[in-house]
């Protein structure tokens, strides 16, 4: 085979992989449940597009009423969901969220594809081929690509973010800048902590270029997005200096009250310790992802050490700030330690970045077997890692199929040696996903017209609205175990069973229960503290 033929047989494999992928989100888009944050978050973008927050007096009504998280959060894609589903009704509510999911899926599938072209300006067409196998493959970010919109479109854009960055610090000029800007406020208008990719361009911009041109590039770049900013964040119009400040100081000091199970204790989320979110990412990640990782960074880290001039001023910048676009955001939970829910998903927008890290690896370990076996067995060499890599990916990708749709309840040795261990030292399914195959469970085997469920935390009443809605008419959701004909948990911040209780039905993951259903009456439970309430009654996750 010719190198242009080889040529040619990769790029129709490589858009054989994003077809691929394409398909599979279509197909099994319905198949996840509700999670914490579907409906607060929806009412937000309900809030901006009705203006129901139209003043400053609207605004402090609003905060004295439920705290400041209506302002808290870029709503930008929000928005854009909520006037999507205005522009197709009328629309079923099942229906409804079951399109948000897509929306959901695509939005990552178009990081995906900024990710490949990222990757494309620094490695071949293989590597970067590989690594968006590595990402897609990685467990809990494939399931939380269907229901996750505020850090799967933050992630998205970060990615489109860093691709427009990187555009301008090769071609610096007034159309780069221009387009930059655009893409940031579109960040900010979905997390403040955009701010960071701010901070990136303005040391990497003057580094490359130290000149009066570049100043005023950057301050252009910081004036466009200023301005453009409260189109995309409408409640900026009303009070954008307090509104910026109080999101920013929301990145580490977060009102949130509630515990975190982590290994194996209840702590209390704004008390977390300095190794919470490193050992998430840690027993989350495929470990052939996160070994390739550590070489990558060990090898780029030798690299800037050496050749430090071209890695801050020149050409090979690029490595250097992906170093940044990982560690200092990791860095920052160590240090500051701020308020977090369960896992690290408020991170996911680094996760691309330690990809790429891991590519580096890769492409480490192709130049030791080529200098071992020798430029003539180059094609060997390669072909033999890529199946290497593979078979070590097949156990995240055998898990995801055997587990689906709960891919993100993957954890590897590094957490425990099977998930029943697993469920007493980390929370399981805290988005309460499961509830849905309960509650389905629930009215596939009684023909009751009318049954009484009770649900141990919210999300067991959310995924009320993915059942059918005949079936869904025949649930009354009441508020004591005792007056319940089936009671419903995820066993959340409760990892033990219920011994006094009649369990039956229960969604398993491994050796583990991660949801189950018990005959009413279920006095052994007691259900978590109520989340505190926000403007729309439910605080967001």
């Amino acid at each position: 085979m010719t190198k242009q033929d080889g040529s040619r047989a990769l790029k129709a494999v490589t858009i054989a992989f994003f077809v691929s992928y394409l398909l599979i989100g279509l197909l099994v888009y319905k198949d996840y449940g509700m999670s914490w944050d579907e409906i607060p978050t929806r009412r937000f973008g309900m809030m901006y597009v009705d203006r129901l927050v139209p003043d400053r007096a609207a605004l402090d009504s609003v905060r004295a009423e439920g705290g400041p998280a209506f302002e808290r959060f870029g709503p930008f894609f929000e928005i854009v969901l909520v006037h999507a589903e205005r522009l197709l009704q009328p629309m079923e509510l099942r229906t409804l969220f079951y399109r948000r999911h897509l929306a959901t899926f695509l939005m990552f599938f178009a990081g995906v594809v900024f990710f490949h072209r990222f990757l494309r300006r620094r490695f071949g067409p293989g590597l970067s081929l590989l690594a968006c196998v590595c990402l897609v493959a990685s467990p809990p970010l494939f399931s939380h690509a269907f229901y996750n919109v505020k850090d799967i479109s933050f992630l998205m854009m970060f990615l489109a973010t860093m691709l427009t960055l990187d555009s301008l610090l090769s071609r610096p000029g007034w159309r780069t800048m221009i387009v930059h800007a655009l893409t940031t406020v579109i960040l900010l208008g979905t997390r403040v902590l955009g701010v960071f990719a701010m901070m990136l361009t303005a040391a990497a911009a003057f580094a490359r270029r130290p000149t009066q041109r570049t100043v005023w590039l950057l301050i252009g770049y910081g004036a466009v997005v200023a301005l453009l900013l409260p189109l995309v964040w409408p409640i900026l119009m009303v009070d954008f200096v307090a509104v910026i400040g109080d999101a920013v100081m929301g990145t580490t000091s977060n009102p949130y009250l509630g515990n975190n199970l982590f290994r194996g204790r209840i702590i209390s989320a704004a008390h977390l310790p300095w190794d919470y979110v490193p050992t998430w990412i840690v027993i989350t990640t495929p470990m052939i992802i996160t070994a390739l990782f550590l070489l990558g960074t060990a090898t780029a880290l030798v690299k800037v050490a050496r050749r430090w001039k071209a890695y801050v001023f020149g050409e090979a910048q690029r490595d250097l700030l992906v170093l940044l676009w990982f560690f200092m955001p990791v860095l920052g939970c160590i240090v500051l330690r701020p308020t977090m829910y369960d896992a690290w998903r408020h991170l996911f927008f680094v996760y691309p970045a330690m990809v790429y890290l891991a590519a580096i690896g890769m492409e480490t370990i192709a130049g030791y077997a080529e200098t071992y076996a020798g430029a003539a067995r180059k094609r060997t060499t390669d072909g033999v890692l890529v199946i290497a890599l593979l078979l070590c990916l097949m156990p995240a990708v055998s898990f995801m199929v055997k587990n689906h749709p709960f891919e993100h309840l993957y954890f590897n040795r590094f957490a425990g040696k099977d998930m029943q261990e697993i469920k007493q030292r980390f929370e399981l399914d805290y988005w309460g996903l499961s509830y849905r195959n309960t509650l389905e469970y629930i009215v596939r085997t009684d023909s009751s017209p009318r049954i009484r469920v009770f649900p141990m935390t919210y999300p067991g009443r959310l995924n009320v609205i993915m059942l059918d809605p005949r079936d869904r008419a025949r649930i009354d959701l009441v508020f004591s175990p005792n007056d319940a004909d089936y009671v419903t948990t995820t066993y959340r911040s409760h990892p033990q069973d219920y011994p006094q209780a009649r369990e039956v039905y229960s969604v398993k993951v491994g050796n583990a229960s991660i949801a189950s259903v018990f005959l009413g009456g279920l006095k052994s439970a007691t259900p978590p503290a109520p989340l505190p309430p926000t403007p729309s009654g439910v605080a967001p996750r």
